[in-house]
């Protein structure tokens, strides 16, 4: 099992606190938002800062870092090899090719913002781990009102851990509504080496953050149509025995 997605979906499983003083040790163990960083071929550095780096090719900058990949085909060929390059998960395309269950490799489907309902729902019976939701054509990772109501949507709709794009320089509070959504991850872009030091940044704001003080709806329960029971005409005639 791919270890970033165990941390995915423990950040909204319930903790059973003992009694006493090892109640607040067994809260602070459970795991915050997530954090996860896209690595530019130009950032060599390594990044603590980060839960999981995601990368395009396995790379020195990934040594001794929980990572994955991301692959534009998706097909077994590039899964195989990102596996026996160690990788710990991979970003599929929801175009790509369809995989066996059995690949022993985290598998992360990235999906359209744009996907409909019918279809998002369908999402829980896929043999895919997480769902990361694609960047917004317009807005870009920026945290806007309507990519919350993304975020309610697909964390609400999904039994599946979701991970969104967010802007390195997204303050506590932006971090907060996100993560009430129910949403466990942010994505983030490392364009240069520079942004390294904003990447701690954004981890201590992470690491500030309190725990969202509602859970995240588990599913959207299917809604059946009420059909009333038809009404006698009234041009239908009585009954001999009346």
């Amino acid at each position: 099992m791919s270890k970033f997605i165990e941390k995915l979906k423990q950040v909204f499983q319930p903790t059973l606190s003992p009694m006493g003083f090892g109640a607040r040790k067994a809260e602070t163990a459970r795991p915050k938002l997530q954090l996860a960083a896209i690595l530019a071929n130009s950032v060599t550095e390594p990044l603590p800062a980060a839960d999981a780096v995601i990368v395009n090719r396995a790379k020195a900058a990934t040594e001794g870092a929980l990572w994955g990949i991301t692959l534009k085909k998706g097909d077994l060929t590039e899964v195989d090899k990102a596996t026996e390059a160690g990788a710990d998960f991979a970003i599929l395309p929801s175009a790509g090719a369809v995989l066996p269950a059995d690949r022993k490799i985290g598998k992360i489907l990235q999906i359209s913002p744009a996907v409909t309902d019918v279809l998002l729902r369908t999402v829980n019976d896929l043999p895919v781990d997480a769902i990361l939701l694609a960047e917004d054509k317009e807005n870009g990772a920026e945290i806007t009102w309507n990519k919350l109501m993304l975020c309610q949507r697909f964390a609400g709709m999904l039994q599946k851990p979701v991970l969104v794009p967010v802007p390195l320089a997204a303050t506590a509070p932006e971090l907060q509504l996100v993560w009430e959504t129910g949403v466990s991850g942010v994505v983030v872009e490392i364009k240069e080496p520079a942004d390294a030091a904003a990447l701690v940044s954004l981890r201590e704001k992470i690491d500030s953050l309190q725990y969202p003080s509602r859970k995240r709806k588990d599913r959207l329960t299917a809604v059946l149509p009420q059909v009333a029971p038809a009404k006698e005409s009234e041009d239908e005639e009585p009954d001999d025995d009346d």
